[in-house]
């Protein structure tokens, strides 16, 4: 090695001058060594004294050299020096990143990022997050995003009264963390933080009156919501069952499922920003309408702009799980009366309105029935969700969200952001400390986003400032599984997501409880469940857990609490329909390279089959922790959610995707232990039980087998099929994976179950 002075600096290709570093000259040819299986460290060493000898002769070390000179004299001397493998492997390595680099550049238009985004990631951030002009050009590149949110969110510390040096120490904070990769806020903050568009939360429930002037005027906020980018969720159990007599037109109601088609028709109108309306109906089990509302989706496609979801109370499984042969009683304003069949012409007008007699089992086998057919409905224990209502005073709690994290009041909001969990794993061990530090930075940050956002609609705006929820959750938790090397289905797995969840929960309510005595408690508190204790808080909710789909493609992880759906799996028809594009993942690459395992053979077996499991030159370590959704059992998926749970103010959106061959047995007791575990909500998704499917395993075999059974139902209305996985942007196929559909070309998403 040569022990003269080195030059001082290098100049990037974006015209930064950097240290120079000559051990990254000697690290770039032992890769390539390496990727060759040609030469060793000593010899990359050698060779990189030959390139700073030749580099000396084109430049004093008062000049600052190109890393394009560097480069191409790495090139040269490489074949001078016989490595001609390594220099064909260091030609296409300069090649391959030149063209992720001007593809990089061709997305941002023209702009560049040193941050480390995928090519993929880069789409998604440039389609959805990137302030735009008028004309739709982008205006800013990804660190400017960056530093407009913090910016911004920082700036409200004015308000406050901070001086301008902790407003920019607040101000480096929130960059830090997402620049680092380590927190991304919810993407209409992300989008619209320190821009022209006003902040709308992702997450809203609007309770519905029982009178046809509250129904549409409930309509018209959802709507002026939904066209500023919001998720809504609605209880349709609120609004009288069908066949009622109405006093004021002296006619026959119509019942719950007539206006959700009308919701539904309306949301079919309204564009979002790069995204139609994601909207959850929840109805209780004990509202008379019950069948009627779960038929609603039996052809799928059917009320494309809505999950549907079954409120379970406790009554209702505490008689399943005894299988209680008595006849299931529903109410509705005090009027007992029994489930009903309902039967409607092809314009929904009713026919015929009879009682049925079903116990409890038998309507749950209804639901499971549906659930195992093609997701929907899921299922919510409300009963659970209200013994954790921390604000008893504003009433019961409905609904939820469209993805099942957050359960809210009429007219209440949660703005989320999510801490990336793959980043606190350091040489293999969670770096808890700064987990917290994270926890507490971006506590204040959430914060500050109830005093910035400006909501459409009066009601919503003033509850959201009222109750100041936030929703502060996690992404790539199956990344941080990976590289700890212990299995998502295993105790030790469920004891790091207690550890982990429980860290950020300790952490939020500190954080929050110290932001109460500077900036003072949320002006609802006096209706809180924290009143009573004394304990001042900031915030009425302080963590749930949502799927991040898109926020999760951005930072290249899991989403929210789930594992992989596979280890390999292609995308079919992206990017306009053109292209199929296989993934691989990147932690098992890492892994088999490691191992000398990474070799064609066993690439192509895993593209294949998706998992490990069935691969017999995988060694059992490494199949152990390296597991997929559909090597999981029912059980742990449900026990996993549990975990997580204990350590939540609200709820989780979480997938149980079970294998084709799983039975609704199987299902069933996903349900009964997902209740007795304490869970809010339990949303099952069996593989190839929808007529397409978008993220596949790489499979044709698997692909030629019809699984599906037919459904048999009561009755139900006629309903044209629609189909719900073509992104409405850019009209490419989008992915179901984690609970939700994503468009891998653009980014646009929706919750399907």
């Amino acid at each position: 090695m040569i022990k003269e002075k080195f030059f001082k600096s290098i100049k990037k290709r974006d015209g930064r001058i950097v240290h120079f570093d000559n051990n990254r000259i000697t690290n770039a040819i032992f890769k390539a060594m390496s990727a060759a299986k040609e030469g060793n460290k000593s010899k990359a060493l050698l060779v990189c004294d030959k390139v700073i000898s030749e580099l000396k002769k084109l430049r004093s070390y008062d000049e600052v050299p190109t890393i394009e000179e560097i480069q191409d004299i790495v090139e040269t001397e490489l074949i001078l020096n016989d490595f001609p493998k390594t220099a064909k492997a260091y030609i296409l390595y300069r090649r391959e990143h030149e063209i992720k680099r001007l593809e990089r550049e061709d997305i941002l238009e023209g702009k560049t990022t040193n941050l480390p985004f995928t090519t993929n990631a880069l789409k998604v951030v440039a389609k959805r997050y990137l302030a735009c002009d008028k004309e739709g050009n982008i205006q800013e590149n990804p660190e400017q995003m960056f530093d407009r949110v913090a910016r911004s969110l920082a700036n409200v510390e004015e308000k406050y009264n901070k001086n301008k040096q902790e407003i920019q120490e607040i101000y480096e904070d929130f960059l830090e963390a997402m620049v680092s990769f380590k927190y991304l806020p919810g993407g209409r903050t992300l989008a619209n933080a320190g821009a022209e568009t006003a902040i709308i939360p992702n997450c809203i429930v609007l309770n519905i009156k029982d009178s046809m002037f509250d129904i549409f005027d409930t309509l018209k906020n959802a709507a002026l919501l939904q066209q500023m980018g919001a998720g809504l969720g609605f209880p349709f159990h609120l609004i009288r069952p069908a066949g009622i007599r109405t006093v004021r037109s002296r006619g026959i109601a119509s019942g719950p499922v007539s206006f959700l088609h009308v919701y539904n028709n309306a949301f079919s109108v309204i564009k979002q920003q790069n995204r139609h309306g994601a909207n959850m109906a929840i109805m209780r089990v004990d509202h008379p309408d019950v069948l009627d509302f779960m038929y609603s989706k039996k052809i799928e496609g059917a009320l494309k702009n809505f999950n549907i979801s079954i409120g379970l109370t406790n009554d209702f499984m505490q008689s399943v799980v005894k299988n209680n042969k008595s006849p299931w009683m529903c109410e509705f304003n005090g009027v007992k009366m029994k489930p009903r069949i309902i039967e409607r012409d092809r314009d929904g007008k009713i026919i015929e309105i009879r009682e049925v007699n079903m116990s409890a089992r038998e309507i749950m086998d209804e639901i499971v029935t549906h659930a195992w057919a093609n997701g929907e409905p899921g299922v919510v224990f409300i009963d659970r969700v209200n013994e954790t209502n921390p604000l008893p005073g504003l009433g019961r709690i409905e609904a939820s969200n469209p993805c099942g994290e957050q359960f809210l009041h009429g007219s209440d909001v949660c703005n989320l952001g999510s801490i990336n969990l793959e980043k606190f794993v350091i040489n293999g061990k969670i770096d808890f400390d700064e987990l917290k530090r994270i926890t507490r930075i971006v506590i204040r940050l959430q914060d500050n986003v109830v005093d910035l956002t400006n909501i459409p609609v009066e009601s919503v705006d003033k509850t959201f400032k009222l109750n100041r929820r936030i929703g502060l959750g996690i992404m790539g938790f199956a990344d941080m599984l990976y590289k700890l090397n212990i299995p998502y289905n295993s105790d030790e797995g469920r004891k790091i997501a207690k550890s982990v969840m429980g860290s950020i929960q300790k952490e939020a309510r500190k954080m929050s409880q110290e932001l109460a005595e500077e900036k003072g408690v949320f002006p609802n508190y006096e209706k809180s469940i924290y009143a009573n204790s004394g304990v001042k808080m900031r915030n009425a909710a302080l963590t749930t857990i949502a799927p991040t789909g898109t926020l999760s493609m951005v930072f290249d992880v899991s989403g929210g609490v789930e594992p992989y759906f596979a280890l390999s799996y292609h995308y079919k028809g992206i990017l306009d329909g053109k292209s199929n594009l296989s993934y691989f993942n990147k932690h098992l690459k890492r892994v088999l390279q490691e191992r000398g395992l990474y070799l064609e053979e066993i690439i192509n077996k895993i593209e294949k089959e998706g998992s490990l499991k069935n691969i017999d030159e995988i060694p059992e370590d490494i199949k152990r922790v390296f597991v997929v959704s559909m090597d999981i059992s029912a059980e742990d998926h449900i026990k996993m959610q549990a975990a997580f749970q204990e350590n939540v103010d609200n709820s989780i959106s979480k997938t149980c995707n079970f294998s084709s061959d799983a039975t609704k047995e199987d299902v069933l007791k996903g349900y009964i232990l997902a209740w007795k575990l304490k869970c809010k909500g339990c949303t099952v998704y069996r593989d190839k039980s929808r007529e397409f499917q978008v993220l596949n395993l790489n499979n044709s075999k698997a692909e030629e087998k019809d699984n599906k059974e037919k459904i048999p139902v009561m009755s139900a209305p006629s309903i044209t099929s629609m189909d719900k996985n073509i992104c409405f942007d850019c009209k490419s196929k989008m992915i179901f994976k984690e609970g939700c559909y994503n468009c891998p070309n653009c980014g646009n998403g929706k919750c399907s179950i």
